[in-house]
């Protein structure tokens, strides 16, 4: 696979080559986009003392630009700014290549199977629970395959064929990305310190329309080879299908995780449906996740709507309910949490 990817980064190089001197494409300007959403929420905890009710935000701000050379290959640039401070304050930044061949991006994004997975619908914005703003459990219950993450790395898609596209990634150093802590570059000790090593990733999903009959799925696999002594290497694979038809929306999604926190192997399931006319839509979205070598899971429902008050403006409220137990692999406990906000896409 790394032969693979390495070589298209090799002919998406060549072709730009191939432009020549003088050129009518014009440099790339950035464009401002991104969103941003506040919400506010009160819970009920059975268990440790918690916050009761709080107020916060989540947003990013992004770059984006593209050109366009005289033979045809496309040229752009995006890097997505956190909107508050955090360990990794520029979230993802990463360049990409796009022409006949496909799509090549080289950078700090995720991999080919996480962005090819066909995700869940959830009934509100940033509270569905594949990224639950609130949470009472150490495990997201989210079926996408997250091991490397934004490590940087280089991607490759296929052009899409009668519905089909496939996509793969490779990742020198699964630990890594760009201005964090890295296993530094040495040609002698390729080693380097016990972290995460290579890392791969492969995507394929399938995007079809039938009579107004809206179908995609998906599946994904992922595997981050293991820096530590004794330590087994870290495999994720993922599915997932989605229906839309005459304002209804419903579908599932899977996910299998060996070498969990070097220990149980788990398995997600979620399950969702919405429905929506106009400016409004409503609905519910369960998961379930078990260890497999453990007698404990949790299971969680988020229950909301949503309105589009104007052009990127949107305002939602719901509740999420959590029914869970604790051991060694999983830390949960029974939570109601009641929130509303609103998103605004720019």
């Amino acid at each position: 696979m790394k032969n693979v990817i390495l070589g298209t980064t090799a002919l998406v190089a060549a072709t730009a080559l191939s432009a020549g001197s003088a050129s009518a494409a014009e440099k790339i300007a950035l464009e401002l986009g991104g969103y941003f959403t506040a919400s506010f929420y009160g819970a009920s905890y059975d268990g440790p003392d918690r916050l009761p009710t709080k107020a916060q935000h989540e947003g990013e701000v992004h770059f984006t630009g593209k050109t366009t050379l005289d033979n045809g290959l496309e040229i752009g640039v995006q890097v997505q700014l956190e909107a508050r401070a955090t360990n990794d304050q520029v979230d993802e930044a990463f360049m990409w290549f796009s022409g006949a061949f496909g799509r090549v991006n080289v950078g700090s994004e995720n991999s080919a199977s996480y962005l090819m997975h066909t995700f869940g619908t959830s009934p509100v914005p940033d509270w569905g629970l594949n990224d639950a703003n609130a949470n009472a459990t150490n495990v997201t219950p989210a079926t996408a395959t997250t091991g490397i993450s934004d490590a940087d790395k280089i991607t490759y898609f296929t052009p899409r064929f009668a519905g089909f596209q496939l996509g793969a990634s490779y990742t020198p150093d699964g630990s890594c990305e760009s201005g964090a802590t890295c296993r530094p570059f040495d040609p002698i000790n390729l080693e380097g310190v016990n972290q995460e090593e290579e890392a791969y990733s492969i995507g394929v999903n399938y995007v079809q329309t039938f009579n107004a009959i809206d179908v995609r799925a998906s599946l994904g696999y992922e595997l981050t080879n293991a820096g530590l002594a004794g330590q087994d290497d870290r495999e994720e694979t993922s599915a997932g299908v989605a229906i839309g038809i005459a304002g209804f929306k419903f579908g599932g999604s899977y996910k299998k995780t060996d070498n969990f926190l070097s220990a149980n192997d788990l398995d997600t399931y979620e399950a969702n449906l919405t429905y929506g006319m106009g400016a409004w839509r409503a609905g519910v979205q369960y998961a379930y996740v078990k260890p497999e070598a453990a007698d404990s899971d949790v299971q969680a429902v988020v229950i909301g709507g949503q309105y589009v008050l104007g052009p990127g403006i949107t305002a939602f409220g719901g509740v999420q309910l959590w029914d869970g137990d604790s051991n060694a692999d999983i830390t949960a406990q029974d939570t109601q949490v009641y929130f509303v906000g609103t998103k605004l896409s720019f």
